[in-house]
């Protein structure tokens, strides 16, 4: 599991260490992943906040973005993931 957002590594690696992250938080201050993804919001130059399940193998299995007042639902979110480690088990 990792996270990335256009925050700098030094805003991550601060914002990591207050919450104790057990993963690694990327940095895109470039753009390029949240655009590839479609979620950036070119008038402000920020990601639309967004959540995506994509397995090891590549394949993007969920996906969720909306503005930034959407609160995003963490129970939602390990259903996806336990469902996609079982797929990937069977």
């Amino acid at each position: 599991m990792l996270a990335i957002s256009g925050d700098s590594p030094f805003s991550h690696a601060q914002y990591a260490r207050t919450h104790n992250f057990p993963f690694p938080l990327l940095s895109d201050i470039h753009r390029a992943v949240i655009r590839q993804y479609g979620v950036l919001d070119e008038a402000r130059n920020v990601a639309w906040r967004s959540t995506f399940v994509v397995d090891r193998d590549g394949l993007l299995r969920w996906g969720q973005a909306g503005d930034r007042l959407m609160v995003r639902d963490g129970t939602e979110i390990l259903r996806v993931l336990d469902v996609v480690a079982k797929h990937r088990a069977a």
